[in-house]
């Protein structure tokens, strides 16, 4: 069917099919029970002819006659059924009387009478034939009657008993169909009512479809559908979300790089403005820092999945190959950077791009709050929900009243007096929540210093 066709007209079309299918074969019962019913029916005036006939056998002198007068043929021949043609044979199947062109019939086994179907004179006809005893001095046999009748009257009378039966099933049938397409439709207004509703709404209207008043078969639909809406709500949320907190947090550093330009350009002396374009510079990376985290925590939110695939890995390799990535960083500030795993692969599903992305900032956060002369170690383990990712750093550490702050977007601990835009350990949880895994704050060996934990799950 044509993807126009609504589905209305697919229900309707299956229906119509086994209707069409059930009418046909009760037509051809009915033809066979009406087919059945006439020939019984003709069979026993036939047979009543042949009867008529047989009573009327005389042997008068050692001669086998019948009886019959010409008025008697005629009664037979007029009695409503086709036109009756007869033979009468003796007892070695010699001509008596009636037609002599009919070809007589083998004699029955049973000596009981017995019909067949035959061509007479290029008509097809309906045979009935009896044998009937003679017993005289003279002559001891059987004398047999052959009575043909012609078909044209039975097959008339099963075309309309046939033609009576159809029609009214035919009309039965409509009837059905009439009935079952009104019930298709009132089944399918809750449908209607539902397409009604989505036409109306606003592209921002993302709450719930109702799905009290629909069919139990269309519920798993509504409740799929509700399901993508749901998501659809979470990532428009996600979005909006990003983009408030984004012009937030972008206004202010654009604005102080904008103040710093104008007071750049009316100062005179060489040394005030190689100052003011140090501030500058400075307040420059801080805002590429804040746009590259921003732009990690987009690619991170859930309305980025699209983009992203997921992919067997050695999660082993890709920590080691991170961690090396950072020992430059980690040796200009004096930091003991070092790496702590397996040598044998631990391979999880996941994304390449973004497991990089959030190791990264974890190891950018630890070097950026350990003292110089600090050490941080990023070691990974296997336990028995998986595989443990860790970063751990001996600086000042995090009260255990806000490590579960800190994971929330643009919130820093105060009075550390290190620059940082909030967005490192929030981007690592929206990774580690898209992979199915886990991610916690604890202090690390010995209560100095903050140990990050992160468990993903292995693939199997």
């Amino acid at each position: 069917m044509s993807g126009s066709t609504t589905l209305r007209r697919q229900v309707l079309a299956w229906v119509s099919i086994p209707l069409g299918i059930l009418w046909l074969i009760s037509a051809y019962i009915d033809y066979d029970i009406a087919k059945r019913y006439v020939n019984v029916v003709y069979d026993r005036a036939l047979l009543e002819s042949a009867l008529d006939i047989g009573r009327q056998v005389r042997v008068l002198r050692g001669r086998i006659y019948v009886d019959l007068p010409e008025a008697a043929i005629q009664m037979l021949r007029t009695r409503g059924t086709g036109q009756l043609y007869y033979m009468v044979t003796g007892p070695d199947r010699e001509y008596i009387t009636g037609e002599p062109d009919i070809t007589p019939a083998q004699p029955s086994e049973t000596g009981q009478a017995h019909y067949y179907d035959d061509t007479y004179r290029e008509q097809p006809v309906r045979v009935a034939v009896i044998q009937l005893p003679v017993e005289t001095e003279d002559i001891r046999g059987q004398v047999t009657v052959h009575v043909l009748e012609t078909l044209p009257p039975r097959t008339e009378l099963i075309r309309e008993l046939s033609i009576k039966f159809a029609l009214p099933l035919a009309l039965l049938t409509i009837v059905a169909f009439i009935v079952i397409s009104f019930s298709v439709t009132r089944a399918l207004a809750p449908l209607a009512i539902l397409r009604q509703e989505i036409e109306q709404r606003s592209h921002r209207d993302l709450s719930p479809l109702p799905a009290a008043h629909v069919p139990t078969e269309v519920r798993p639909l509504i409740d799929s559908m509700n399901a993508l809406l749901s998501r659809l709500g979470a990532a428009l949320s996600a979005q909006q979300r990003f983009i408030a907190d984004a012009a937030h947090q972008l206004r202010t550093p654009i604005a102080g790089l904008r103040t710093q330009t104008e007071l750049a350009l009316r100062l005179s002396a060489p040394e005030e403005v190689r100052a003011t374009l140090t501030q500058l510079q400075t307040a420059a990376e801080h805002t590429t820092h804040l746009v590259n985290q921003l732009l990690s925590l987009a690619r991170a939110e859930p309305s980025a999945e699209h983009t992203q695939t997921m992919e067997r890995l050695d999660i082993v390799t890709l920590a080691r190959a991170t961690t090396t990535e950072w020992v430059p960083r980690a040796l200009a500030r004096g930091i003991d950077l070092g790496f702590d795993g397996p040598e044998a692969p631990a391979h999880i599903n996941g994304n390449d791009f973004l497991l990089h992305e959030m190791l990264g900032n974890l190891i950018d956060n630890a070097l950026r709050y350990t003292q110089n002369g600090g050490h941080v170690t990023v070691r990974i383990k296997h336990a028995r929900d998986g595989i443990k990712i860790e970063v751990e750093d001996n600086g000042p550490g995090i009260p255990e009243n806000e490590r579960d702050a800190v994971l929330e977007r643009f919130h820093r601990v105060l009075g550390t007096g290190v620059d940082g835009c909030g967005l490192g350990l929030a981007i690592a949880r929206e990774i580690v929540l898209r992979h199915g895994g886990g991610i916690r704050l604890l202090a690390a060996t010995g209560n100095q210093g903050t140990l990050a934990q992160v468990t993903l799950p292995v693939k199997t």
